[in-house]
């Protein structure tokens, strides 16, 4: 399914988006996905300049992307704890977006056409080729020079069916122009179709080599024992996405940087346990996600990195669910493994513990414990804080719900002051850098 095909009519026209706006097909399907909002007034505004930091945020979420909170103090014009910050500085953490010579990022100056281009080209990790002479003939408007640094993301647009969208066609391309709210939704759109179509490629060609790939990681005994897998390891099969059945338990390799992913049903409600390690050095990251039909998702679980390893323990229910590994070195070899264990009844959104106004709550995340999981439900929208102690220490987020309405493009964070909408949220309470063999005290209020 492509976003394309994602129920239109569920969201709540807006005024200003009539059915016959030459894009509300995009805008509509965003605002399902929760990756764009309307504004409390009960208009869209597809005509405002969309700013720098408000592009990447929207991609993030289109993307399904979560920001580590750790990157922070990035830019010198990023203000530290603003909503924007995790996004702009785990960007520049991971080299999706880049500053200016003097060491700003312009969080709120407005992305122009080609730079929203690139920024999705990097963020949804859309190839992007070198000119020749094919591209030049795609890229013929009077405006745009072959030699401009932007016109190998402008070709990748066309070439990959990101543009043209409606309203921009003609000789003239305007690269300079300010991208308005309703063009970056169509942008963000076919680049959301983009992706999808060549995940489904690489699975079809993943489907061929399964057979094969199965035969070669039946070698692998442990995936905690890197001696023993070293050999193996060599020679192991680039995994781009697999299909596999939980639990499971696999060696390969990464092609370059990109992540690999494992998808997988579960049948009946577990506490399960993922762990990923590398056969060299670097770092990797690893997310869980529960796949939905439209493709985003409210659940989902970062993984706790330490070393050359991540982590994940989250109680799930049934459902589809995807692993996403990614290293920080490129055509690293890996092992994955998968069990299930018995957990602490308070590991993911299934058994999150109720937060109530004004009742402190002071726990241990134990040996080995990813995250503690809690939740509130807001009743009458209202002014509130989610403290936890110490902060220095822990690492908090806050995942409001679909039943929660939040316009523009802030949302909650831990420990600053907000004006909470009706509806339910959860918060995922984990380390900030200690290792999983230490125990950490704190304490969880909703003040």
């Amino acid at each position: 399914m492509t976003l394309s095909t994602v129920g239109v009519a569920l969201a709540t026209s807006f005024p200003d988006v009539p059915p016959t706006h030459i894009h509300y097909e995009p805008i509509m399907a965003l605002v399902n996905a929760r990756v764009i909002n309307g504004n409390p007034d009960g208009y869209f505004y597809g005509d405002r300049e969309v700013n720098r930091a408000e592009m990447l945020k929207m991609l993030y979420l289109a993307k399904g992307k979560i920001p580590d909170p750790s990157n922070v103090r990035c830019f010198t014009d990023v203000i530290p704890g603003s909503w924007y910050e995790a996004y702009v500085c785990d960007a520049a953490a991971n080299r999706l977006v880049n500053g200016y010579p003097d060491g700003t990022f312009k969080p709120g100056q407005s992305v122009n056409r080609v730079e929203a281009l690139k920024m999705i080209t990097t963020v949804f990790d859309i190839e992007v080729g070198e000119i020749d002479d094919a591209a030049r003939d795609v890229v013929k408007f009077v405006d745009v020079s072959t030699a401009a640094w932007y016109t190998k993301y402008l070709y990748a647009g066309f070439s990959k069916g990101i543009l043209p969208i409606a309203g921009q066609e003609g000789s003239r391309f305007y690269p300079d122009r300010a991208l308005l709210r309703a063009e970056a939704a169509a942008y963000i759109h076919n680049g959301l179709n983009v992706e999808l179509l060549e995940v489904r490629k690489r699975v079809e060609e993943q489907v061929a080599q399964e057979e094969e790939e199965e035969v070669a990681q039946s070698s692998v005994s442990s995936a905690t024992s890197r001696s023993s897998t070293a050999s193996s390891q060599a020679s192991a099969p680039v995994i781009r996405n697999l299909s596999v059945t939980y639990p499971f338990e696999h060696s390969g390799k990464f092609d370059g940087k990109r992540p690999s992913t494992f998808t997988f049903d579960i049948t009946s409600p577990v506490t399960a346990d993922f762990i990923v390690e590398l056969g060299a050095s670097g770092s990797v990251s690893c997310r869980l996600y529960l796949l939905t039909d439209d493709g985003f998702t409210e659940e989902y679980y970062l993984g706790h990195q330490e070393d050359d390893s991540c982590r994940i323990r989250s109680s799930l229910n049934t459902g589809s669910y995807q692993l996403q590994l990614q290293p920080t070195v490129a055509d690293s070899t890996f092992v994955v493994e998968s069990q299930t264990v018995s957990g602490d009844n308070n590991d993911g959104f299934r058994n999150a513990i109720r937060l109530y106004r004004g009742s402190p709550n002071t726990a241990v995340l134990d040996t080995y414990d990813v995250t503690d999981w809690y939740t509130f439900v807001v009743g009458a929208e209202s002014k509130m804080t989610v403290t936890v102690i110490d902060r220095q220490e822990m690492d908090c987020l806050i995942y409001p719900m679909s039943d929660v309405d939040i316009y523009g493009f802030e949302g909650p964070e831990c420990n600053f002051s907000y004006n909470y909408p009706t509806g339910t949220y959860y918060v995922a309470v984990s380390r900030k850098s200690a290792s999983l063999t230490s125990r950490k005290t704190y304490t969880i209020q909703l003040q």
